[in-house]
């Protein structure tokens, strides 16, 4: 950031003035100089918004305000000499230094000014740096990509629709070698994704808030792209659940040319994916959605101050719940604060579902929390595991805690006094009684493992015969042979969560096509085993979308199965003897772990899928009664 001096930042009066930067000409490596100018929002000025990723703080360079040399990120000197004109002053806005990063109660109300800075301007320039390696072939790629993709659809039911006959068409196309997904050359696309910028938290908002009429325009060196062309791809790889299957995760379709291009720097691109995706769709539904919707949607962005991980989404949404940035508190207060404001306030229990945390730790570990009550998410730890709640733009799928009829017992919700212990009501239905390893804990299986087959994809279907026989073992207490079709059908629903990767209700012909799926894993090591015509059909119909339940939505959790023999889907820290929670209002049931001295007293675990009272069916059976929980 540049530092504070004030020969530059002249003071801000009023509520809606904020500074311009008036790039002056130059070209080349000539030194960058520009003046600051007071502006005023309500005055509608020109200019234009640069989004970029700050970098190193470390490493710097020095540019020249009103003649005065500071100190700015080599990311933001590099931007400013790529976008300067040669024969005219630009008018731009970028935030280290157009605001006084020093001075606290400036930065206050420039954060919460965000969302009209992003709203005006003429254009938004997001600047990637001046390296263009990897990206020959970029334009042609990003052509070929919407070509070979299915059509952009938002309707979940035309998406479902599309879905079942997606990875059919395509595989003809293969056999008839035309262009398809399977093998076009995602590599470009890729080595662009790996770029900074697209994980940084502040991006959201900074190509979100802009109108249709305004474009977005992506710059990295000489390459230009259009940011919706790249979202677009994104969202369709995603929506379509096409990722596993070019990226060589699908035990359908291993055979994936492009594979290691998704795998680059720890497979960032696979992540990015999903972060464009994301940010592409709170654009399309911002002004609908909640602050809680934004966080359960941004687990994978970063930002330099923790406090951000809150603050970088104020501006999305019309209903923040009623808070405010403010850079005087810690990080622990903003975490106590938004979760107190939606539970209190908005009495929105989704909340408790980004509790304690939702980040992938193997083993059975807890990342390293915050001094926080188990029941506010540390937003310094949100992660891959993907809650089970719904956005507000959808229809709400679970109804565990009811309906809000008025028939219905009505939910009493209450913050303590020291802001430490939420006071709800429940009923406790259920307690674990055997659990499966959890899916980011099965071994990947080597070579020697998966012998007399070989290949990658031997591998990868060895490793999910693995998980579903832990998970079976423990739903027919070791012994499956000879169950019959109610335990099948119930296990299936239950390996899902029972609901799509899109958090849309679970088809019950996908739920009918997972023995399907399950019998292919384990028949595919048998020696005699012959895949048909219409198991093969079976799969590139329904595969897809019951992976991406496996990996989207039950990835992380532990298979279980309750005292009364219900089965669910449990958080990875569950264990033996922890209870499952209907809260009156909620979504979704949680698991809680009892106090050892206090009762009715328990540490939130997360949220969970129990098979049979995710409808409400809880509050009508006489045998639980509604008692007061107390989560600390």
């Amino acid at each position: 950031m540049a530092k504070s001096n004030p020969l530059i930042h002249e003071s801000l009066e009023g509520d809606a003035q904020f500074r311009l930067l008036h790039l002056e000409p130059g070209t080349g490596d000539a030194d960058v100089h520009f003046t600051l100018h007071v502006a005023d929002l309500d005055e509608y000025p020109e200019y234009e918004a640069i989004s970029y990723c700050w970098g190193d703080p470390a490493a710097t360079s020095t540019v020249y305000c009103q003649g005065h040399p500071i100190e700015v990120t080599n990311s933001l000197s590099s931007g400013l000499k790529r976008l300067r004109r040669s024969d005219g002053i630009r008018i731009l806005w970028a935030d280290a230094i157009c605001i006084n990063q020093y001075d606290i109660p400036e930065r206050n109300r420039q954060v919460m000014l965000m969302s009209r800075i992003y709203a005006q301007p003429s254009k938004v320039l997001v600047w990637l740096g001046d390296d263009t390696t990897g990206l020959e072939g970029l334009d042609e790629c990003l052509k070929g990509a919407h070509e070979v993709l299915p059509e952009e659809v938002f309707d979940p039911h035309v998406l479902a629709t599309n879905s079942r006959k997606v990875f059919l068409e395509n595989s003809i196309k293969r056999k008839e070698n035309k262009p398809n997904f399977s093998d076009h050359d995602w590599t470009p696309f890729n080595n662009l994704l790996c770029r900074p910028w697209f994980d940084r938290r502040w991006i959201i908002q900074e190509v979100s808030l802009s109108g249709a009429a305004v474009p977005t325009l992506i710059i990295c060196g000489d390459v230009e792209l259009m940011w919706n062309d790249l979202a677009s791809v994104a969202y369709r790889l995603a929506a379509y659940s096409i990722v596993p299957l070019i990226s060589g995760l699908s035990v359908i379709n291993y055979y994936a040319p492009y594979m290691a291009s998704f795998f680059a720097e720890g497979a960032r691109p696979v992540h990015m994916l999903s972060a464009v995706t994301m940010t592409y769709l709170l654009k399309q539904y911002r002004l609908e959605a909640n602050l809680v919707d934004a966080v359960i949607a941004t687990p994978l962005f970063k930002c330099s101050d923790p406090r951000d991980h809150l603050y970088s989404l104020l501006s999305l949404s019309p209903r923040s719940s009623g808070l405010v940035a403010d850079y005087s508190l810690s990080v622990e207060e903003v975490c106590m604060n938004f979760a107190t404001a939606t539970i209190s306030r908005d009495k929105d229990l989704r909340v408790l579902s980004l509790a304690p945390h939702t980040a992938f730790m193997p083993g059975g570990m807890e990342p390293k929390r915050l001094d926080l009550p188990s029941w506010v998410p540390d937003l310094t730890c949100q992660g891959g595991i993907n809650p089970l709640v719904s956005y507000t733009i959808r229809e709400q799928l679970f109804h565990a805690g009811g309906r809000g009829t008025e028939e219905e017992e009505q939910p009493v919700i209450r913050v303590a006094d020291d802001g430490r212990i939420l006071h709800l009501r429940g009923r406790i239905v259920d307690k674990i009684a055997a659990k499966a390893i959890c899916s980011i804990d099965i071994p990947f299986p080597t070579d020697e493992d998966i012998l007399p087959k070989t290949g990658w994809g031997a591998r990868l279907k060895m490793r999910q015969r693995n998980l579903f026989q832990n998970c079976r073992d423990v739903a027919a207490d070791g012994d499956w042979a000879g169950k019959g079709k109610e335990l099948e059908a119930a296990f299936s629903e239950a390996v899902l969560c029972g609901m799509t990767g899109m958090r849309d209700p679970l088809p019950q012909d996908v739920v009918d096509a997972v023995p399907y799926y399950v019998s292919y894993v384990f028949d595919y090591f048998d020696p005699d085993w012959k895949l048909t015509d219409e198991l093969r059909d079976k799969l590139l119909t329904y595969g897809a979308l019951i992976e991406t339940s496996l990996m989207g939505v039950s990835e992380g959790r532990c298979f279980c199965k309750t005292e009364s023999g219900r089965m669910g889907q449990a958080p990875a820290l569950a264990r033996v003897g922890d209870v499952f929670c209907v809260v009156l209002g909620a979504e979704v049931p949680y698991v809680l772990r009892p106090h050892p001295e206090k009762e009715g007293t328990y540490t939130l675990l997360g949220d969970a899928y129990l098979r049979g009272v995710m409808q409400g069916e809880a509050l009508t059976d006489s045998r639980y009664e509604t008692v007061d929980i107390s989560i600390e």
